[in-house]
Parts: structure tokens; C-alpha cells; sequence
């Protein structure tokens, strides 16, 4: 295991998201909101949708899942991850998984199948270890 290791962590719901920047294993959660200027927040409509419009709401989360690990792979190959964390509710970590490019799925080192948008650093960094312990096990 490479303790200079730089890892993305990525904590998301289906209508935001948080980047977070681990530059060594076990080292300080540093906030980037701005890797994710100009990704958009995707809402439902306020009209309900017709019968064969399926629903609103899982649109415009699978949209913002697509959006983001459109936005990711960017992200990776601009700062040079060498891992990836993912927090987000099993519903949104599943779409996320499938929408991952082949080489970001690869460094995928772990999960955290919850919702922690609004955790705080300390909060997440917890988390960041845990996951990381659980995927060594």
C-alpha cells in the first residue's frame, strides 16, 4: 500500500455532490467545491409526470449521477488520483458505479452506501477510514 497515495473522494445524493481531496492515506479531507463549478443540480418537475413518463424524480437523479461521473473522470485525469472513495445512498451509489468510466471503476478502493452530503470533514474523514478498512477485510 502507497502511503503518498492521492485519493478523490466523492460523497453525493441524486441531486448533489461533494469532491474531497485526500493528498496521503489517512491524511486531511480538503473540500473542492470548486472541481464541480458548473455541474448542475437536476430536480424533478413540479407537474406530475404523465403515466409513460416513468418518474420524474429518477430522471433527474440518474441525469445528475451521469452528469457527475461525467464530471469525474475530468477531475481524475487533471489531478492524478491514484484512488477513489465513494459515499452516497445505495440507490445513488449503484448508478453511480455503472456511470464510472472503465479506468476510474479501477481505482475504486471503497464504498459507504449512506447519506453524508452535509457531513462534516471530521464526519467524513471517519468515514474515509472505515471504508477503507472494510474494503481491506
Amino acid at each position: 500500500m502507497n502511503p503518498d497515495a492521492k485519493t478523490l473522494v466523492v460523497v453525493a445524493d441524486g441531486h448533489r455532490a461533494r469532491l474531497l481531496e485526500q493528498p496521503r492515506l489517512d491524511g486531511p479531507l480538503h473540500d473542492r467545491p470548486d472541481w464541480l463549478h458548473g455541474l448542475k443540480e437536476h430536480h424533478a418537475h413540479s407537474r406530475k409526470p404523465a403515466p409513460h413518463d416513468g418518474d420524474a424524480n429518477d430522471r433527474a437523479e440518474r441525469a445528475f449521477i451521469k452528469d457527475l461521473a461525467h464530471r469525474l473522470d475530468g477531475v481524475a485525469q487533471e489531478h492524478a488520483f491514484d484512488q477513489l472513495i465513494l459515499i452516497a445512498p445505495p440507490r445513488a451509489l449503484g448508478h453511480l458505479r455503472e456511470d464510472l468510466s472503465p479506468a476510474l471503476a479501477s481505482k475504486v478502493v471503497g464504498c459507504n452506501p449512506h447519506e453524508r452530503v452535509d457531513a462534516t470533514i471530521m464526519t467524513l474523514e471517519d468515514v474515509v477510514h472505515t471504508a477503507r478498512r472494510e474494503a481491506a477485510s
